[in-house]
């Protein structure tokens, strides 16, 4: 326990006009506007004795060897531990590729991603030569009407928004986190602008109601869509949408901190397990050629329609198939893929974070599972590997818990049965060991 100190900054990412973007399949041209700007913010946490550094980006992801050398040059350039470095992302649909994906989803600016990664690195490492006498306070509410559950409507969805406040000791605010779970993709596949999203609203209305650095911190969004897109249709979301849905959120953060109790006396924990998740096994060989022969099947159906779309859908699941046939003679298919949860403490709040696409049961089990401690469940964090479902889910399939994995450059598989209760009873344990 300690005096803390804070510090806050952020840095535009600035990705060229006229790269790719991704996120959709169904997007197929490369950018043509830049609606608003693609951040990376951070704050910075010191209690004399630990230090915590929470990073947001407005992209969709960083794989975590990505993030890896980031923290690792972070720490170099500093004196933050990398293992207390926390890199997340808000998986906004309308950036640029941050990571490799196949097909047409993969377009990455290698010369842009390099700056982009070395701007957060300067950001960061920057921090602590602007340390403050700061204070810390916390609260939460349902925000209902936000979103939805993509994969059973008729299922729950974590609706809790959980924001913190770090202000300095004249009570101007050093920054503001602002946790909430539903998937960036407010603006749909026709959207060729750069934009946060609804995250990066909530961001810039949080700091112009308070002050500071706003930073958005995705939560367990695997399974929610915004709600417009049962209203209106899939990809029907607009930039007007996304303003509303950030203010809205923005608006009750600020609320929720304008009369918390604020704490300068402050105690931050650290730490980090590296988990093996467990993946799907591979198709049989049998199994793999009927893919392959359907797939083959809608690229010439697609050829012949004109249907540029399907045809890059077809090409992209064609070029997955043959990874896994050769890993497959190879007897190189991976059964399992390590990720790192991530778990802070600042006082008796807890952050636990996962470099996966969550489920919203994942989040609301952590949660549960920590109660009555208040915490924040955040996804994308420290890296991306993909979809994690829940048991209920993979027993029904489809995009997230089965076909999405064909999508990401590090899976040949699907993340498979028991990974959900692994993350929740791993998670909680960690988060509890502080």
């Amino acid at each position: 326990m300690g005096k803390l100190r804070a510090s806050a900054g952020e840095v535009g990412l600035e990705p060229p006009v006229g790269g790719w973007m991704t996120g959709f399949a169904a997007r197929i041209r490369p950018s043509i506007a830049r609606h608003d700007p693609l951040m990376a913010r951070a704050v910075l946490l010191d209690d004399g004795e630990t230090k915590l550094a929470i990073v947001s980006c407005d992209l969709i992801g960083f794989t975590p060897l990505a993030v890896a050398e980031m923290r690792r040059r972070i720490a170099a350039r500093s004196d933050i531990p990398e293992a207390h470095i926390l890199i997340c992302c808000t998986h906004t649909h309308s950036g640029p590729a941050s990571m490799p994906f196949r097909g047409a989803l993969g377009h990455v600016d290698m010369d842009w991603l390099g700056r982009a990664q070395d701007k957060i690195v300067e950001l960061v490492a920057g921090l602590p030569a602007n340390l403050v006498p700061a204070r810390v306070g916390y609260g939460s509410a349902r925000v209902p009407g936000i979103g939805y559950n993509r994969q059973d409507e008729a299922r729950p969805i974590d609706e809790a928004l959980c924001a913190v406040a770090v202000d300095g000791a004249d009570g101007l605010a050093i920054a503001t986190l602002v946790n909430y779970a539903t998937h960036a993709v407010v603006l749909g596949p026709s959207n060729l602008a750069y934009s946060g999203d609804f995250p990066g609203e909530v961001a810039r209305q949080v700091q112009a109601l308070r002050g500071g650095v706003g930073l958005y911190l995705q939560g367990a969004c695997g399974d929610v869509d915004p709600l417009v897109y049962r209203q209106r249709g899939w990809g029907s979301g607009t930039f007007e949408d996304a303003q509303q849905i950030g203010q809205r959120l923005a608006g009750v953060a600020a609320e929720l901190l304008s009369d918390a109790p604020r704490a300068d006396e402050v105690r931050l924990r650290v730490r980090s397990k590296t988990i093996p998740i467990p993946l799907d096994p591979p198709p049989s060989g049998d199994a793999l050629a009927a893919l392959v022969a359907g797939f083959e099947a809608d690229r010439e159906r697609a050829r012949a329609e004109s249907n540029t779309v399907d045809e890059q859908v077809a090409l992209a699941m064609l070029g997955w198939a043959g990874e896994l046939a050769r890993a497959l003679e190879a007897g190189t298919v991976p059964q399992t893929v390590p990720a790192e949860l991530f778990v802070a403490g600042i006082n008796e709040l807890r952050i636990v974070g996962v470099p996966l696409e969550a489920y919203s049961d994942i989040g609301l089990g952590v949660k549960a599972g920590l109660s009555p401690l208040p915490a924040l469940f955040v996804g994308y964090a420290n890296g991306l590997i993909g979809y994690c479902p829940t048991r209920w889910a993979k027993d029904q399939g489809g995009y997230g818990p089965d076909s999405s994995a064909r999508w990401f450059a590090g899976l040949l598989t699907a993340i498979g049965y028991g990974a959900d209760e692994l993350i929740i009873r791993e998670g909680v344990a960690l988060a509890k060991s502080l």
